[in-house]
């Protein structure tokens, strides 16, 4: 977002359009000096050096036709069981939070082709990730939002340690 630096204050044009673009901040300088850079590296991945923010799993699962959420119910009966909290005993999990990135090129794992069990946990990952966050101590939630996202789940522990 860009801040509005000039006489006429963001509390002095209210609701209405913001002031002409002569007005807005730019990186100090002249409009000849200024510049746009791209960012080609990230720490998210990283295994070695100071910031350490490993890969720890990539989760996606494809549905093709139909209802996520009603598919991954009918799994989970098939599967004999009733709720989906009732994973938690059937797979290991991270004890703590773990970081999530969009990940469009992760390969979705095929519900129609792939054992039960096997999307059954990545469906439990995902229903306790958020875009950004996986969360062992959040309910598990399938909504088609969160069945259908695909990412990439790292381990905070050189940032954030």
């Amino acid at each position: 977002m860009t801040w509005h630096l000039s006489s006429r204050s963001a509390r002095s044009w209210g609701d209405g359009p913001p002031p002409p673009p002569e007005g807005w901040c730019n990186s100090g300088g002249p409009r000849s000096r200024t510049r746009t850079e791209k960012l080609y590296a990230t720490v998210l991945g990283a295994k070695a050096g100071c910031i350490r923010v490993p890969l720890v799993r990539r989760l996606g699962l494809g549905f093709g036709e139909g209802n996520p959420v009603d598919w991954t119910w009918a799994l989970l009966e098939q599967e004999g069981l009733r709720d989906p909290e009732e994973l938690r005993g059937r797979y290991a999990l991270p004890a703590g939070p773990l970081i999530c990135r969009a990940g469009p090129a992760v390969e979705p794992l095929d519900v129609a082709r792939a054992p039960a069990r096997d999307v059954l946990e990545v469906a439990l990952w995902l229903g306790l990730c958020t875009a950004w966050m996986f969360d062992p101590a959040r309910p598990v939630l399938w909504t088609r939002a969160s069945l259908t996202r695909r990412l990439d789940v790292f381990a905070g522990e050189g940032f954030y340690a």
